[in-house]
């Protein structure tokens, strides 16, 4: 009986790094810090793909909310020019729109 060899992997660098106490705790500090913020980061844009992927256009209510104002402060808005549309009988404003005229209104 012939014995089966498998191939073998080529062997890794292996580096050893040693460090007091307080090195340690910094850089794993320091590598906790940066990996939850590029988790978070990762996490919000995947939040906002999705959100604007199901309603780009909303009723006023729920437009307040996701600005995170009051029914009041989006009558301001439209007031001073917030674009909305007439869709099934009722004004929807777009989130597009919304960032649009936020921006064109920035100093």
């Amino acid at each position: 009986m012939q014995a089966i060899q498998e191939p073998q992997q080529a062997a890794m660098p292996l580096i050893k790094v040693y460090l007091t106490d307080v090195q340690f705790e910094e850089l794993k500090h320091i590598l906790s810090n940066n990996i939850s913020e590029d988790l978070v980061r990762a996490i919000v844009k995947e939040e906002i793909a999705n959100d604007n992927l199901k309603a780009p256009y909303l009723k006023q209510k729920d437009f307040a909310q996701w600005i995170g104002e009051s029914v009041a402060t989006v009558n301001e808005l439209r007031a001073k020019g917030l674009p909305v549309s007439y869709a099934l009988g009722s004004v929807r404003y777009g989130k597009q729109s919304y960032i649009d005229f936020m921006k064109s209104r920035e100093n």
